[in-house]
């Protein structure tokens, strides 16, 4: 939230700026490169942001928003923890196994989940245990961290014999 409201003010600022400049130059060719001028500026401030947009932070945002649309709390607002990961757990496990098929390999997936990033339980770490090629192995990873902002660090593939990975 406090990116969008950031991202609005730099606009508004912006376009204030390219309005103030505008009037307050002389007509002519001098006006014209002023409008362009300022035009540019303006689209760098809508645009920009974008730009620097941190995808591990976007994709941890998303998981969470995600996750918190598909778990129904009670009405007093307190849930069992334990219970709650277990379901966070299950759910993205079932998920990365369907991404895994999706791409050709059968897999079995075991999720940990962590609430060291707030009050809310999110997928921390993940293991993926079977036969995948190394393009799929690359296109799971990419997909993990994408919808679940879990990095490559903590991520584990293993081929499903005892102490190979």
């Amino acid at each position: 939230m406090d990116w969008i409201r950031s991202w609005v003010m730099g606009v508004t600022c912006a376009a204030l700026v390219a309005a103030i400049a505008q009037t307050l130059m002389p007509k002519g060719p001098v006006k014209q490169i002023g409008q362009f001028t300022a035009g540019l500026v303006l689209l760098l401030a809508v645009v920009g942001p974008v730009f620097t947009l941190d995808a591990s932070t976007l994709s941890q945002a998303l998981a969470q928003w995600r996750t918190s649309d598909t778990v129904s709390l009670p009405a007093s607002g307190t849930v069992n923890g334990a219970a709650l990961e277990g379901l966070i757990a299950q759910e993205a496990s079932a998920y990365i196994a369907g991404k895994a098929a999706e791409l050709g390999a059968e897999c079995r997936v075991e999720v940990e989940v962590s609430r060291e990033q707030g009050d809310y339980p999110v997928p921390w770490s993940v293991t993926v245990t079977g036969a995948l090629t190394d393009g799929q192995r690359e296109d799971l990873a990419w997909q993990i961290e994408a919808d679940f902002a879990i990095p490559a660090e903590r991520q584990t593939y293993r081929t499903g014999e005892e102490g190979e990975s």
